[in-house]
């Protein structure tokens, strides 16, 4: 499920180190430039949480692209989260690198398509 290849959504909150602007928010949503891919990349959704915080969901999700993306805007990752993949939110109290088993419900979730709006 989250190999690149199933294009299920991706959903991450990122703490930068400069404040997040209208500009950044703009830019991921349109495409940024990655130095490895032939076409820019856009963000399925971008939200500012707060002054240096953002939810940023992607289609894919490749190998360091949430903090490649935001590099192209000229900021920087300090801490990355992600919260959810799919419609699946990920269980809050499991700690950093702990796992679970799946229950039928949860691949239902996972696999139940992003809608195509922006915000």
């Amino acid at each position: 499920m989250i190999s690149p290849k199933k294009r299920i959504a991706k959903i991450y909150r990122a703490a930068c180190a400069e404040p997040v602007t209208d500009a950044m928010l703009d830019a991921l949503r349109q495409g940024v430039a990655l130095s490895d891919e032939p076409a820019p990349v856009a963000a399925l959704a971008c939200v500012r949480l707060e002054a240096t915080t953002l939810r940023l969901t992607l289609a894919e999700g490749k190998y360091h692209q949430v903090k490649r993306m935001i590099a192209a805007t000229g900021n920087r990752v300090e801490a990355l989260h992600r919260e959810a993949i799919g419609s699946h939110a990920l269980p809050t109290d499991l700690p950093p690198g702990g796992w679970r088993w799946l229950e039928a419900a949860d691949l239902q979730r996972l696999e139940q398509p992003w809608p195509s709006a922006r915000s």
